[in-house]
């Protein structure tokens, strides 16, 4: 393929670039997306590398994607990525599709030693040497036509993928860390990439001090308010925002005059989806979710010493091992785990036997 090639957005393109790499197990990707103002992403670009190739397929042009999937997630293909948990939910929301091996290198550089959420232009500038472009971050990617820059940007975010993640590699397998890496990305893979509305309202601040039945209007709305959102395709917050929501479920109004008299209350919200809001709280009781919300809460409490306690004696094994503390456990799983309900990410998996001497020589 030409350098006229490298921005894919025809169909006898499409299927040169997917002939030039039929024979790879290994394929270096990356998106480019918008959904500043949609609840869903809009993806604009796939980017992906090869040792040979490097290419942006235009998302947005007419043309048939199902061979593009279909070879992408061949199960015997394995995807790069740096930071990969966005790009896995914009791209499974296309095909409703998972890679069958997963290689993050933001997972890797974490078990090297480097911070958890640590970007690509440091990175590849610590491990390759390489400097590269950061001026288009905030670039519309939707624009047609693209300016080259931009293209060039968005090629740079996986051109050195491959050698980046061979160095890496190299050191993982040198500190036999391997099995960890790939724990670690498994774990990746089986978390749904869609949130489910359990998991956003367990992060709704201030929900500990709600009462059960205000927990249960809470939880309620926030199901109301993803559906509404799905169905207009707009972002959550434009429908309403989590310090609306958790001051209605405070409240728990059972009429629209009592909705009405929430502070902050938007008319228009009323008029438009008042009858809606109310009848959620009314049947919030309902749902049978008693278990979810024990099972997301953990309403068990260690001791403030006990877990400052194992914050030392993990903190001490992170710099044993040269790695960030939160890597090893953040509070949250700390927390569980000295209640006795270890979080997926630490049962079963490598930091298990790290960390159950700890827990065990604290209680």
């Amino acid at each position: 393929m030409t350098n006229s090639d490298l921005f894919i957005d025809t169909d006898s393109k499409l299927r040169e670039f997917l002939d030039a790499i039929a024979n790879e197990d290994v394929l270096a990707l990356d998106t480019e997306f918008v959904r500043e103002k949609t609840y869903f992403p809009k993806l604009c670009l796939i980017q992906i590398a090869t040792p040979d190739l490097t290419v942006c397929v235009d998302m947005l042009a007419d043309f048939d994607r199902a061979p593009l999937f279909d070879r992408a997630l061949d199960p015997e293909t394995a995807w790069i990525l740096h930071s990969a948990r966005q790009d896995l939910e914009v791209l499974f929301l296309q095909d409703e599709r998972s890679p069958g091996t997963l290689i993050d290198t933001q997972i890797a550089a974490a078990l090297l030693g480097y911070a958890p959420q640590i970007g690509l232009q440091g990175l590849l500038m610590d491990e390759l040497g390489v400097e590269v472009e950061k001026g288009h971050a905030r670039t519309d990617w939707s624009r047609r036509p693209l300016p080259e820059a931009a293209v060039d940007y968005a090629l740079d975010d996986v051109r050195y993928l491959l050698p980046l993640w061979e160095k890496l590699d190299r050191r993982l397998r040198e500190l036999r860390r391997a099995d960890w890496f790939e724990s670690d990305c498994n774990n990746a893979l089986a978390t749904p990439p869609i949130a489910p509305p359990v998991a956003i309202w367990s992060r709704l601040r201030g929900l500990r001090s709600m009462d059960e039945n205000q927990q249960h209007a809470a939880l309620a709305l926030v199901g109301w308010r993803e559906r509404l959102a799905q169905s207009l395709d707009r972002p959550r917050r434009w429908i309403m925002s989590d310090e609306l929501l958790a001051r209605i479920a405070r409240t728990a109004p059972r009429d629209i005059d009592s909705l009405r008299a929430v502070r902050e209350m938007p008319p228009r919200l009323v008029e438009r989806s008042g009858k809606a809001i109310v009848a959620e709280i009314k049947t919030s009781r309902d749902t049978g979710d008693n278990g979810l919300l024990e099972q997301h809460l953990n309403q068990d409490r260690p001791s403030k010493s006990a877990l400052q306690r194992l914050q030392a004696q993990v903190q001490r094994r992170a710099d044993e091992l040269g790695i960030h503390s939160e890597v090893l456990a953040t509070r949250k799983e700390m927390t569980e785990m000295l209640i006795g309900r270890p979080s997926e990410r630490i049962d079963g998996s490598w930091r298990d036997s790290e960390l159950q001497t700890l827990v065990t020589s604290d209680t």
